[in-house]
């Protein structure tokens, strides 16, 4: 037993693991190097094997460095899931959940899953929080939310798992003086915009819509030429209404009347966003299982058109931009 590792040391080797730096895991634990790397090495020679390969330049895991690694994250963030569980039932204290999601989702689609919700979990302290979809996964690492309702991310993440729970059909947003809006057309092929100028969100805010986008437009047969990267849903539909060019935008967004903006259905629904919920990988929750439920089967608003609730049953909620 006394050659077991410690959580201390596990949790030193999965800063170091993930920062790939002593002086950078250093400073996230507020500590400094040389306690960092013997605890790295006491890691070592309890397991008996070589977790990193150090040079003057860079750190690397090892194959055996990196198994670890995908094991502990696991141990370690249900470890913390236990510690809290325990001091909440000792102080009898209600279960928490924080919930990130991407704006469109505050439309329509999330007010009706949390009355869902509600009725299952009626005590449940809830918080939201509006985060773009790499600020959801950073939150997520960092611990700060428990689970998130976002866009397909660039890169697979070790660390997290995800679900696929809803796909975002995406629309069209033009000028309304547009000649397609004032044909009174309700839905049009998506190759009839193949000559305009695109708004498309900036890359670092909008990256599954970005993709959405272009992978649309690629599949109608063009690549869109694009005139203003948008830095969030009130800008890009600015522009648009200003005539500045057309966008792909959300069907969640579309709902609501812009003046100066038409929305059109796109015709064989080309264009498709996933939205997934995220999470640490290894954690288990009833709560978000039954969150995760809900947003799969509760029932739509058909219509395109509705109000903008961002109240959202008075539960607590911190709004960022798109």
């Amino acid at each position: 037993m006394s050659n077991d590792p410690t959580v201390q040391q596990l949790r030193v080797f999965q800063a170091v693991a993930e920062e790939l730096h002593f002086g950078r895991a250093a400073r996230r634990l507020h500590t400094t190097q040389p306690p960092l790397t013997r605890h790295v090495q006491a890691l070592e020679r309890a397991i008996g094997v070589t977790l990193l390969e150090r040079s003057s330049r860079r750190v690397d895991l090892t194959p055996a460095g990196a198994a670890l690694y995908a094991e502990i994250v696991v141990v370690l963030a249900r470890l913390d899931r236990a510690v809290e569980l325990a001091r909440q039932r000792a102080t009898g204290q209600v279960g928490r959940l924080v919930l990130g999601y991407v704006e469109p989702l505050a439309i329509d689609l999330l007010p009706r899953v949390l009355r869902a919700f509600r009725q299952l979990h009626a005590d449940i302290d809830l918080r939201l929080h509006e985060l773009h979809t790499q600020e959801q996964i950073d939150a997520l690492h960092a611990g700060t939310i428990d689970c998130g309702l976002l866009r397909a991310p660039a890169n697979a993440d070790p660390a997290l798992s995800f679900e696929q729970v809803w796909t975002d059909v995406l629309m069209a947003a033009l000028p309304a003086n547009h000649r397609l809006v004032r044909a009174g057309r309700a839905e049009i092929d998506l190759i009839e915009l193949s000559e305009e100028p695109f708004v498309l969100y900036e890359r670092a805010l909008g990256q599954g819509l970005i993709n959405a986008t272009l992978s649309g437009c690629a599949a109608a047969g063009f690549t869109p030429m694009v005139a203003h990267q948008a830095q969030s849903t009130p800008m890009l539909l600015t522009l648009v209404a200003a005539g500045e060019g057309v966008a792909l935008v959300s069907g969640e967004i579309a709902r609501v009347p812009r003046p100066g903006v038409g929305f059109l259905q796109l015709r064989g629904r080309p264009a498709r966003s996933d939205v997934l919920l995220g999470w640490r990988r290894g954690e288990i929750s009833r709560t978000r299982d039954d969150l995760q439920h809900l947003v799969r089967t509760v029932p739509r608003t058909d219509d395109t058109h509705q109000g903008n609730d961002r109240q959202i049953n008075g539960i607590e909620q911190a709004s960022t931009l798109d």
